[in-house]
């Protein structure tokens, strides 16, 4: 009588070991792949803080070589008539003000990287703000002849948000349309309803646009598709990073749509003021 347990068991031996050195040479890879990405993130990241460093290294010597300057002529009594003092000062305040909007720029992605940016919320309009930003760009656009035209639907409900934060946004958004659109070209502000509980912000342009891979380098802190000491446009690279992550906070989004030579379309989803229900509580669909 024939009895096969022995070669059963033999068997068995066989395909555990087997399964095993399976299973290392799986987790092996896995670790080889983990380690693989790590490493590239780490590169990624040490890029872009070498190419910030070069960046802002430019920025910041270009606002004080002016007040510096100036400063100096008016300091020394070389420049006295009351025109040019006057031309001077208002150079020495415009290079001040771009100083201190790249250092809260700063400030403010160190924040929300740190996790400790704090936004208060409240019921607000959206159209005295628009206004406001719109004037503050009005200046370079038309320097530029740029045509801005700005929609708000007449039943846009009241916005739960953090004005100041707002404002910084839509500063931001406008600001890189007129910057990337070109003479005689034209940037669009439309606020209208979106999904149930939120409104949509879209700020669109005819300027120069964006491949899928500058989009992916410009939405990433310190990002610039135009970078490098001979760029055509001033900035850090932080404007649509700071944009987007203030958009999360507030509990929406922000989504960017550009096609090389076509434009760019950016759009904000924030969420509506309601009365009886916090907007945090409310489902996002859209």
């Amino acid at each position: 009588m024939r009895t096969f347990g022995p070669r059963w068991f033999k068997t068995d031996s066989l395909i555990a070991e087997y399964s095993d050195h399976f299973g290392q040479a799986i987790t092996r890879q896995k670790q080889s792949l983990a380690l693989n990405a790590a490493k590239v993130e780490a590169e990624l990241a040490s890029k872009a803080k070498s190419e910030f460093i070069a960046n802002m290294s430019h920025e910041l010597r270009t606002p004080l070589n002016a007040i510096i300057g100036f400063s100096d002529m008016l300091s020394t009594l070389k420049i006295s008539e009351p025109a040019r003092v006057s031309q001077y000062s208002g150079y020495i305040k415009q290079a001040a003000d771009h100083l201190l909007a790249l250092i809260n720029g700063i400030l403010d992605v160190t924040k929300i990287q740190a996790g400790s940016m704090v936004i208060e919320r409240q019921a607000i309009d959206i159209a005295p703000i628009v206004e406001s930003c719109l004037l503050i760009i009005e200046a370079k656009a038309k320097e530029k002849d740029i045509m801005v035209a700005s929609e708000i639907d007449v039943e846009l409900p009241q916005l739960y948000a953090d004005p100041l934060r707002i404002k910084q946004i839509l500063i931001n958004l406008l600001g890189n349309a007129v910057k990337f659109t070109p003479s005689k070209g034209r940037v669009g502000f439309l606020a209208s309803p979106a999904s149930e509980g939120f409104v949509s912000l879209t700020i669109s342009d005819n300027g120069t646009g964006m491949t899928v891979g500058d989009i992916e380098t410009a939405m990433r802190p310190f990002g610039q598709v135009d970078s490098g000491f001979n760029k055509k446009h001033e900035g850090t690279g932080l404007g649509l990073p700071i944009s987007a992550a203030l958009a999360k906070l507030h509990g929406g989004s922000l989504t960017l749509n550009s096609e090389k030579g076509k434009g760019t379309r950016v759009t904000v989803f924030l969420p509506v003021y309601d009365r009886n229900h916090h907007p945090e509580n409310a489902q996002r669909r859209h």
